[in-house]
């Protein structure tokens, strides 16, 4: 059983007690009876997060039923280990476990895809099959302030536009299950020292400063590089985050209207006028494409092409993947195959 924090208790632990709690309450997570199924590596962030969440169970006074769940990538040998750690753990505490191996880099041979991009796909596949079975109402990771300002920065890397550099958001729907991240406002190095003052059980995954990762090269490279620049950088980073979010929800929004108001639905796709599509901003212009071509990830050179469609006024037959874009006159034709 978990102990309230008293007088004695440090001003850090306090800290994140309050931290946690407040990033849960700003975002209405989670109801009295939510059932919430954390997601654990058997490393210093998910150990943490499941220390705070069985705090915040008893503090809140709640009927909270927190569930975990291992997967062994088998990628190290380590991995299985982990697995029996977590899974030992959760035994001496009373919280349902399921644990579960795969072979991801036989996977990643198959697909012709990289460890991290299979790694994630499985991950996050199994985490929501499984919520689904066992009725979770939440599926709950441990990423924190670092890995938020980490992801932002590859994307910006890449020439992401707003949406990738919003980050990462407490709380997502990319799944059945919503994935959330109660974590994000704290930072590795406040973990590790709350793990020391708890004296929580965690692994080290060596594979995490093997910069033949971008990701790790990203953190122990190129981050440190930038903070003899701004020794705040992760914070400034996060900052960005921020302002991009409420940036992108107000075009998100914005872009929704117009679409329902200019584009009709027709068999197998949209129609909507030319004329009406060149009145608008161009920002406008590619979101109303995005929605209208939802199976692609539309990149900048084909928003391009379909912004001269647009500008010229010619006829004009463009194809992308299984998507046909046809435009005679003023009117243009999105055909969806399925």
């Amino acid at each position: 059983m978990m102990k309230k924090h008293d007088k004695s208790t440090p001003k850090l632990i306090k800290q994140l007690y309050r931290l946690v709690n407040k990033t849960l309450k700003d975002n209405n997570l989670f109801p009295n009876e939510a059932r919430i199924l954390v997601a654990c590596s058997g490393g210093s962030d998910s150990m943490v997060l499941l220390d705070l969440l069985q705090y915040l169970k008893i503090h809140r006074k709640s009927l909270w039923t927190i569930g975990v769940t291992t997967m062994d990538h088998s990628i190290r040998r380590e991995g299985l280990f982990e697995l029996q750690m977590v899974e030992s753990y959760c035994k001496n505490r009373d919280l349902p476990f399921w644990g579960i191996k795969k072979d991801i880099p036989l996977m990643a041979q198959e697909r012709k895809e990289s460890l991290e991009t299979v790694g994630r796909c499985e991950r996050y596949k199994w985490f929501n099959e499984l919520a689904e079975r066992e009725h979770y109402d939440y599926i709950v990771t441990a990423h924190h302030k670092d890995d938020q300002g980490e992801t932002i920065l590859a994307h910006i890397l890449r020439g992401s536009g707003i949406k990738g550099i919003t980050g990462m958001s407490v709380i997502s729907h990319d799944y059945t299950v919503p994935i959330v991240r109660p974590l994000l406002a704290v930072t590795k190095d406040e973990i590790l020292e709350y793990a020391r003052l708890q004296n929580i059980e965690y692994c080290v995954d060596a594979s995490n400063k093997d910069v033949k990762y971008n990701r790790n090269r990203i953190r122990h490279e190129v981050i440190p590089t930038l903070q003899t620049i701004n020794s705040n950088v992760v914070d400034a980073l996060c900052r960005l985050g921020d302002i991009a979010q409420v940036d992108e929800a107000f075009l998100n929004g914005e872009s929704q209207r117009l679409f329902t108001q200019l584009v009709r639905p027709v068999d197998n796709g949209f129609q909507m006028s030319r004329r009406c599509m060149r009145a608008l901003p161009l920002a406008m212009q590619r979101r109303l494409w995005q929605l209208m071509i939802p199976s692609v990830s539309l990149s900048l050179s084909h928003q391009e092409q379909l912004a001269h469609i647009v500008r010229t006024g010619e006829a004009k037959t463009f194809f992308i993947e299984k998507v046909t874009i046809n435009a005679q006159y003023d009117t243009i034709h999105v055909y969806c195959k399925h």
